[in-house]
């Protein structure tokens, strides 16, 4: 029976966080402010709400995330054309893509939850049956860990993301500083794919090696990218996969909060969400999606998105919460 489920995580420092079993998503993430506990994400009052979801809030992004160019790849000799549902490529895994799945709760508890997902042969076009598991675990220490593991029966491509919009309390996210641990980004072709040329960010506006603030980044462009686009929506290829190095962070000088994510995956695509309409409103949230190269599967010299039945499939992403001196950074 499908059924929308909701598991609350709390620690003793005030902090707690919603997950929701359809698409395995943050629902939400709240965070002392001055005393008071403060939303951090974008998203649905009602969980409802997510059951109609065009924006991929909180999400669990499968079996892919990112784009694969026209939906195709070649794999041992065979071609798969996989569901395209946006435009002609395949998006975060197709029409029908984890995200808008019920997964199974296998545990939970006041401080993590483990949920599981079994994606069969053929789903969306991909090969083999692939057995996927997310546990969420908020610490003491204000770190909201998510931890994938997955297995497959025959060679098959993954690459798992999380989709959350943050705004850390602000009403804009053009209102944040950010940085992000990224000396290079893949070049971005008209169509939104990457082209496979890997360039350097420095002297360009998409340059966050140093803090910068995001809404200034997106004003003041003369990237003719950026003014087309009106956001960012770009792949950041990180510097470093150690997982203790802080690959981005977030910051709201108002608010007092810093974000940072910890991750051992390659890349993050950073998008401004200007897409977010409805009930909410552009440039609401920022992702900072973990991922792997987009359309890795389809560029040779991009690192190997293709897991074998031998291997597993193991990658963390964490978003650790602080309250900060206002002086400070």
């Amino acid at each position: 029976m499908k059924e929308l489920q909701t598991v609350c995580l709390e620690n003793n420092q005030g902090m707690t966080v919603e997950i929701i079993n359809y698409g395995a998503r943050i629902k939400s993430i709240h965070f002392p402010v001055n005393g008071v506990a403060t939303e951090m994400t974008v998203g649905y009052p009602d969980p409802n709400g997510y059951l109609a979801d065009a924006f991929y809030l909180g999400a669990t992004c499968g079996r892919v995330c990112n784009r694969i160019e026209e939906g195709k790849f070649d794999l041992k000799g065979v071609s798969y054309q996989l569901a395209q549902n946006e435009n002609e490529h395949c998006l975060h895994g197709g029409g029908d893509n984890f995200s808008y799945r019920y997964w199974q709760i296998e545990s939970s508890s006041s401080s993590a939850v483990t949920l599981t997902l079994k994606s069969p042969d053929g789903d969306q076009g991909f090969p083999g049956e692939l057995n996927l598991q997310v546990m969420y675990h908020l610490t003491e220490n204000n770190a909201l860990e998510m931890r994938y593991h997955a297995t497959v029966d025959v060679p098959t491509p993954i690459n798992i993301t999380n989709h959350a919009y943050f705004n850390l309390g602000e009403n804009s996210c053009e209102l944040l500083d950010l940085q992000l641990d990224a000396s290079n980004m893949l070049e971005r072709k008209d169509n939104g794919l990457p082209s496979g040329n890997i360039l350097p960010v420095a002297n360009s506006d998409f340059d966050f090696t140093e803090f910068a603030n995001i809404g200034d980044k997106q004003s003041n462009t003369t990237d003719s990218n950026l003014i087309e686009m009106a956001c960012f929506d770009h792949c950041f290829v990180l510097d470093d996969t150690e997982i203790t190095i802080p690959k981005a962070v977030l910051l709201s000088k108002n608010n007092g909060v810093k974000m940072t994510l910890f991750t051992d995956q390659p890349a993050v695509q950073l998008y401004t969400g200007v897409g977010l309409s409805g009930e909410f409103r552009a440039y609401q949230g920022v992702c900072l999606e973990a991922q792997n190269y987009s359309n890795a599967v389809n560029i040779s010299h991009f690192p190997n998105s293709i897991l074998q039945p031998n291997e597993e499939y193991k990658r963390t992403i964490i978003y650790h919460f602080e309250s900060i001196d206002l002086d400070k950074k």
